[in-house]
């Protein structure tokens, strides 16, 4: 699949993921990957991907990782990938996992967006993109924590869209559902079974799906502070 983008710098964290990998690793043919990640380290060979161990929980070590790479940002695009998910009924779920949700799942994506959006102001350009979890969105047993930081990534979306699309900036939402990727493929061949089961098209999603969803967000001045579903019309 081809694509137009190029001469951007394209901040991914939690780059360590199966899919982004999968999604981003291709556009490194023009562009400069700078991916983060937290405990798996990466293989990488390609001079375009800059990996980066960066605890996103930790404002000051996003910054002095904002401030190493500063001076090759530009034409920023950020997509905020990493994700946090513990399972637990609400009487039993810790404060500390609690806010560890959030940590990862909303102020991360702040902090970084707040490092990063003057550089956008000064280049008058810039796509701030954030995954979420159609799953996570509907809520289900076990997931309060991680389904309050997704609602609450929602409004943060809406908001930072308003308040910088003067400047040429956009903030959207891809929102997913199932993909035959990471913690899906551990799952036992039942369960996936009847995840891809109930789906109309009895399809997953593809890392195909995301980069077209992420090529038409780049190109796109007008789409700005919307969610894009892509769970192939989950219940």
């Amino acid at each position: 699949m081809s694509t137009n983008i190029k001469d951007k710098q394209i901040i991914i964290t939690g780059y360590s993921s199966d899919l982004a990998q999968a999604t981003f690793s291709k556009y490194s043919n023009k562009n400069l990957i700078f991916g983060t990640y937290n405990k798996n380290r990466l293989k990488n060979e390609n001079k375009n991907i800059i990996l980066n161990k960066v605890d996103l929980c930790s404002e000051n070590e996003i910054k002095k990782y904002l401030d190493s790479i500063k001076e090759h940002l530009r034409n920023i695009i950020l997509v905020n990938f990493a994700a946090y998910k513990k399972d637990g009924l609400l009487a039993n779920f810790s404060s500390e996992e609690w806010q560890k949700t959030f940590d990862i799942n909303i102020k991360s994506n702040f902090l970084i967006s707040r490092y990063v959006v003057p550089i956008m102001i000064a280049n008058k350009w810039g796509r701030i993109i954030h995954i979420s979890s159609a799953r996570g969105l509907r809520g289900s047993p076990g997931s309060s924590a991680y389904s309050a930081s997704k609602s609450a990534l929602d409004s943060f979306n809406k908001s930072i869209a308003k308040e910088y699309a003067r400047f040429g900036i956009t903030s959207n939402i891809i929102s997913l559902g199932y993909f035959d990727y990471g913690m899906f493929k551990k799952l036992s061949p039942d369960i996936s079974k009847k995840f891809k089961d109930s789906l109309p098209s009895n399809l997953l999603g593809s890392h195909e799906d995301i980069s077209s969803c992420f090529d038409f967000i780049v190109n796109s001045p007008f789409t700005n502070g919307e969610t894009i579903t892509i769970d192939g019309c989950m219940d």
